[in-house]
């Protein structure tokens, strides 16, 4: 079988499943991780927020092209393939009208997905389409913690009105609000819980390649110690990892 992870950043689809990934491989799958979010910065001009997002990362150079070759690594570390589609993150996309950037901050990224851009979950949603093949296996995240290109990938999945399989957006889901949702989905009759089991081969794959990460280690945790602990924690509470699908109506 064919799978394919779709990745609203250069990283979530990896830190939230990266073992399974790698036990996908193992067993002979072909695993590719679609990151939805991986165009060009600006060349000109970058919102105040972005430049502290880039100070936090401190990388030197093309910050975008940095991040996509560590993407490129870490789904190498997993034996999956990384695709990288054109749409800028979110940090860099402005208004259509008057130019003013769409998200100046950390509130308006968890805020909703501005109305203006309601056009692009279409044109993502068409681009998958033409790309997909009709027996690949679709797995999107979530949407949890409400980050705005979370939701865009959810939705532009979502209308192409295929069977999804869908993963919990790590590192959002590990908030105990967050986590009360996943409780929520395990008694709703809407949602299936698939269970994986994880070998400790998997996890230390999972731990190599969510390293490689090295400049988005920062904004999570204090270094690669705590973000090996955290995995192996989440892990453990999840059983392994999970995905879940929508029940037929």
């Amino acid at each position: 079988m064919k799978w394919i992870f779709l990745s609203p950043h250069l990283d979530d689809a990896v830190f939230s499943c990266g073992a399974l990934i790698w036990e996908l491989v193992q067993a002979g799958n072909q695993v590719e991780v679609w990151t939805i979010c991986a165009g060009d910065a600006p060349k000109n001009e970058l919102s105040s927020f972005a430049c502290s997002l880039h100070a936090t990362w401190q990388v030197e150079g093309d910050v975008v092209q940095h991040r996509r070759e560590e993407d490129t690594l870490a789904c190498k570390e997993l034996g999956a393939l990384a695709k990288h589609f054109k749409i800028p993150d979110c940090i860099y996309r402005r208004s259509p009208g008057d130019g003013e950037w769409l998200y100046p901050g950390e509130e308006a990224i968890f805020g909703g997905l501005n109305p203006l851009e309601m056009p692009l979950i279409e044109k993502v949603s068409w681009q998958l389409s033409q790309a997909l093949a009709k027996d690949e296996i679709l797995v999107p995240p979530l949407g949890i913690g409400n980050h705005v290109d979370h939701e865009l990938t959810r939705k532009a999945a979502h209308r192409l009105k295929r069977d999804l399989r869908f993963y919990a957006d790590y590192p959002y889901v590990r908030e105990p609000q967050n986590q009360s949702i996943i409780k929520v989905m395990a008694g709703s009759e809407e949602w299936r819980e698939i269970q994986y089991k994880l070998s400790p081969s998997s996890l230390a794959a999972w731990k190599r390649a969510s390293a490689l990460y090295s400049s988005q280690i920062k904004l999570f945790w204090e270094g690669e110690d705590e973000l090996r602990q955290e995995l192996e924690e989440y892990a453990a509470l999840m059983s392994g990892v999970k995905l879940w699908m929508k029940n037929q109506e």
